[in-house]
């Protein structure tokens, strides 16, 4: 709602190949006054259980006019605007997972060195320091791919294959990271005195958006063994 404009992909040809779907879509900019929409526009909030930073919206056009001259760019040509940062928007959910990921390790850390049991701190114990030593070197891994992938989107070469990759291995590290670390927190990490919980929710949904990790897998396969 604290939004100047919605992007709206849309169909505009309903004569299109049902095989060639993604022909005829175009897109459109709706200009809107901050916490207001525009005419035609309803909608109201998605509750979510994680990424309370940003609100989202469900909305519902009905006879919502938009001036030719907010079509952007040619029409028919809306998804491959639409898929054109996808590499970028890949990386930048890499990058989200892995600053998740070691929110969730930093914690786990300092919780471990100052709990103590049996007269002696938690981090003393081999299966919390293997448990650590196997977060913080899968976190390193993401952080690697992410900055070579990175370097090549700015270089301009086209990684399809290895945006995908890194997407997908951050995102499924980032849930799993903070899923020990709550761990290691034991009961107090499933409340909502730590926040180890919200890097946990939070983790969750970087498997789903900019595509899922199965479609992640299905782009990387598809690059390596051809289109099935």
């Amino acid at each position: 709602d604290g939004a100047d404009f919605i992007m709206v992909f849309a169909r505009t040809d309903a004569n299109v190949d049902p095989k060639a779907r993604h022909r005829g879509i175009s897109a459109f900019m709706i200009e809107k006054p901050r916490g207001q929409l525009p005419q035609g526009v309803s909608g109201s909030p998605i509750p979510k259980i994680g990424y309370f930073g940003w609100t989202t919206w469900e909305l519902a056009f009905d006879k919502c006019r938009v001036p030719a001259a907010n079509l952007i760019g040619e029409e028919g040509r809306g998804f491959y605007l639409a898929t054109a940062g996808l590499e970028t928007a890949r990386a930048h959910t890499a990058a989200r997972s892995i600053g998740l990921a070691q929110a969730g390790l930093d914690d786990a850390v300092a919780y471990a060195q100052q709990r103590r049991q049996f007269g002696q701190s938690i981090a003393s114990f081999q299966a919390i320091r293997f448990k650590i030593a196997s977060m913080a070197t899968d976190i390193e891994a993401a952080r690697s791919l992410m900055y070579s992938v990175c370097e090549k989107i700015d270089q301009g070469v086209r990684c399809d294959k290895e945006a995908s990759m890194v997407k997908l291995f951050a995102s499924e590290m980032s849930e799993k990271v903070t899923s020990d670390a709550l761990q290691i927190l034991g009961g107090g990490g499933y409340t909502t005195l730590n926040q180890v919980e919200r890097h946990w929710r939070d983790a969750r949904l970087t498997k789903i958006f900019e595509g899922t990790s199965e479609i992640q897998m299905r782009i990387i396969s598809d690059h390596i063994l051809g289109r099935d």
